[in-house]
């Protein structure tokens, strides 16, 4: 059971290390755990790899006049 807490403290550390919700000094600790402890270190490069592949699946539009427009001409459309 202590094992299973110790491993949700770690993935809700990642969680908020990767939504910057640390305190400067709790993320210092954080990363100087990752770099010290295995454990840590691979909890933090699959919580990277994982965000870095969500990212990389959403389309966002490049420029936000696109974003604008696309919104302006759904609502003409509804209006139609």
């Amino acid at each position: 059971m202590k094992n299973i807490d110790k491993q949700e403290e770690l993935q809700k550390q990642v969680g908020m290390y990767f939504d910057q919700a640390l305190d400067p000094q709790s993320k210092d600790e954080f990363l100087q755990k990752v770099n010290s402890d295995p454990q840590y270190q691979q909890a933090f490069q699959h919580e990277q790899l994982m965000r870095d592949h969500i990212k990389k699946m959403i389309h966002r539009p490049g420029d936000p006049s696109q974003l604008i427009q696309a919104i302006k001409n759904q609502i003409g459309k509804e209006g139609a």
